[in-house]
């Protein structure tokens, strides 16, 4: 074997290692689920994401699984048929790869105020997300909007 060849040998577990650890880099699927009871938001409202996913399938169903999951409320009042019917209506309304995510929604219970956002940056999401919140939570609980989710995707800050 010539000298080039037990080289290039030589290298190949290198480079494969290095082309998976990039791969990883590389594909930061995400994916944002929203499930809204009958009569809006205020009856019940649940969210689920997931971020850095190997692909858009895996994150897919990662946030169904997320907004079905039981999760305490913001007013920490203990979860009632309006909540479970907010999670039997779970579905994926965005993908992503790269952005930020945020939910925010105004923490007291059986209030309408309630958004999400998928941004370039963590504060535009946050921004965007408590402007959706504060244009659905009426004029006297705007102020209350507040962000409680958020995460960013792949590389993105």
């Amino acid at each position: 074997m010539n000298i080039k060849m037990r080289n290039m040998l030589a290298l190949t577990p290198l480079l494969i290692s290095i082309g998976v650890l990039g791969t990883d880099q590389v594909i930061a699927e995400g994916a944002f689920a929203v499930g809204i009871a009958p009569g809006g938001a205020a009856k019940g409202y649940s969210t689920g994401y997931r971020v850095n996913a190997r692909d858009t399938d895996t994150a897919k169903t990662d946030a169904l699984v997320a907004c079905k999951k039981s999760q305490p409320s913001a007013s920490g009042v203990a979860e009632d048929s309006g909540a479970r019917a907010a999670k039997a209506k779970c579905e994926v309304v965005a993908t992503f790869r790269n952005k930020c995510v945020a939910s925010a929604l105004d923490p007291k219970e059986a209030t309408p105020g309630v958004g999400w956002a998928i941004a370039d940056t963590q504060q535009e999401a946050n921004d965007e997300a408590v402007a959706r919140c504060r244009s659905t939570a009426g004029p006297e609980r705007r102020a209350f909007c507040k962000v409680l989710l958020q995460s960013c995707d792949g590389n993105t800050k």
